[in-house]
């Protein structure tokens, strides 16, 4: 394709099992479209001069995030190949590990790379990675590469490991002013809203019945058996659940509704590190319908929510009976807006887009509209109902898979219509899905809250490659997240024993509430 005929869609992933993970092992083409958005998120969304910047200081400079790629695969390469490093061979210890030090007292760190004092150019860790890149690629020139699972695990850990930082590095420079957009078309983000707004539907609640099923699938680390999927350590060994029935609400908490939630409560200077407040001109266009969609007053009794929680309308589109008066809410509407790489979009335009917050201001929210946030089980339980409701309306397959280990449609599910994949680059409405229960990566380009601390599984074991992975981080700060945000490769956004960790109070990350409730026996 001609890097002028180029544009954001050109980057997506696709999104049915089949085809996002027909193998255990990535393959080459696989390697090459990470490696195509790699380059346009790392090269052509952010300033070369602009790479030195620390947009969340709790994190490494970003140009770090570009040795830190090919470094982390060639580690892992070379121990499993038990070979030579590639040249520099000093970059495994500049770039080996990132960071993620404790929000509340940052002097507190796990194990990480100590940076270079003096930076390699921006030239030299491209060449690096494109030399640790022709590696992976002899590796699969190399028959004897296929069926030897330490380095099979090897290249999957590196795939995964980038195809996060992908993410990692959008989040990041989400804080800079100086991201850039992708190549193509701006979106109309204005037919959008208008769109969400003709379509939404009360957010519905759903009972979640009680159910029976298994957490996580087995992956020994070894050549051992037959060929399997790769799974990370938190993911297995698998487990079996017996839940109780609850009530769960359809889909996540949308921005609209945690705007209404901070007038109310006199919060509205503790707005989410993905909001920024408009600039004096552009919000006067706001309130005179420069950003209005076609005229319409977006926050007039739509009501898409009227549970009645606690009085304040369920997650709060009516704003009768909970002190909020239509014209504080719309002012506020107007003076603010959500950053996306396509610059900051007003707020008017983004009501129908899902909240991503912190853990602790999700929590909040939810206490103060008489719910909460669901444990880690009850949002695998309710993704298991949202799949069996699926499949339910599919034609039946009597086809019996032979090895069900080597399965797609076993370990992932089908994403289509889901922002996930870079299918976009930006969230999208999903007060559309109040009438059906969103499942697994269906949050409108978010990943999912839950309440549970990341902790170990019943027979958790560090992995042999990366015992750092999880154990580093299951000390009783971090919460557990499933699913995906726009960014996340499907691979991971899918599988339904997966799961990333956030501590409460960090702001950054791309992660949205959906509300649950006991059910009341009286």
């Amino acid at each position: 394709m001609a890097i002028g005929s180029l544009t954001s869609k050109s980057y997506a992933f696709p999104l049915k099992p089949k085809d996002y993970a027909a193998k255990p092992l990535p393959s080459l083409q696989e390697w090459k479209d990470l490696w195509a958005a790699w380059h346009l998120v790392s090269t052509k969304m952010i300033p070369a001069d602009a790479l030195m910047e620390q947009p969340i200081p709790l994190r490494n400079p970003l140009l770090f995030y570009l040795g830190h790629i090919p470094a982390f695969e060639d580690i892992h390469l070379t121990r499993a190949m038990n070979g030579k490093p590639v040249e520099p061979a000093v970059y495994h210890d500049y770039f080996g590990r990132g960071i993620d030090p404790d929000v509340n007292d940052p002097t507190q760190c796990h194990d990480h790379s100590e940076l270079p004092k003096t930076w390699p150019s921006l030239e030299n860790i491209l060449d690096y990675r494109h030399r640790v890149n022709q590696r992976i690629i002899g590796l699969y020139d190399d028959p004897n590469t296929f069926g030897n699972r330490t380095i099979e695990r090897a290249l999957w850990v590196g795939f995964e490991h980038e195809a996060l930082h992908l993410e990692t590095f959008l989040y990041m420079t989400l804080q800079s002013p100086n991201i850039k957009p992708p190549p193509g078309p701006t979106p109309n983000f204005a037919a959008m809203a208008e769109k969400a707004r003709l379509e939404r539907v009360e957010n519905q609640w759903f009972q979640i019945p009680a159910q029976q099923f298994t957490i996580g699938f087995d992956d020994p680390e070894s050549d051992d058996g037959p060929d399997r999927f790769f799974a990370w350590d938190n993911e297995r060994e698998p487990y079996s659940v017996a839940m109780p029935e609850f009530e769960a609400q359809a889909r996540p908490v949308c921005n609209e509704e945690y705007a209404t939630y901070l007038v109310s409560t006199g919060k509205t200077e503790t707005i989410p590190v993905c909001w920024t407040k408009l600039p004096k001109s552009d919000a006067n266009g706001a309130a005179g319908n420069g950003h209005a969609i076609n005229g319409h007053n977006r926050v007039n009794g739509h009501h898409t929510n009227g549970s009645g929680l606690n009085g304040h309308g369920s997650n709060g589109h009516s704003t009768n009976g909970n002190g909020v008066k239509n014209d504080a809410l719309q002012q506020f509407i107007n003076t603010h807006a959500i950053k996306t790489v396509y610059g900051p979009i007003p707020l008017t335009l983004a009501l129908d887009w899902p909240l991503m917050s912190s853990y602790q201001e999700a929590e909040d929210y939810a206490k103060w509209v008489g719910a909460r946030i669901p444990t880690m089980h009850e949002v695998r339980s309710i993704h298991e109902h949202a799949e069996k409701q699926k499949k339910a309306t599919l034609p039946h397959n009597d086809i019996e898979v032979e090895n069900k280990r080597l399965d797609p449609e076993e370990i992932f599910v089908d994403l289509t219509g889901c922002n996930t994949g870079l299918q976009n680059f930006h969230p999208t409405p999903v007060t559309q899905n109040g009438g059906r229960l969103s499942g697994l990566g269906d949050m409108g380009g978010a990943w999912e809250w839950s309440s549970s601390w990341f902790a170990p599984q019943p027979n958790f074991k560090p992995m042999d490659i990366y015992p750092g992975y999880s154990a580093d981080f299951m000390h009783g700060k971090h919460k557990a997240i499933t699913g995906g945000s726009w960014a996340v490769h499907p691979r991971i956004s899918g599988r339904k024993s997966f799961q990333n960790w956030w501590q409460v109070d960090y702001p950054y990350p791309w992660v949205t509430p959906r509300l649950v409730r006991d059910i009341n026996k009286n």
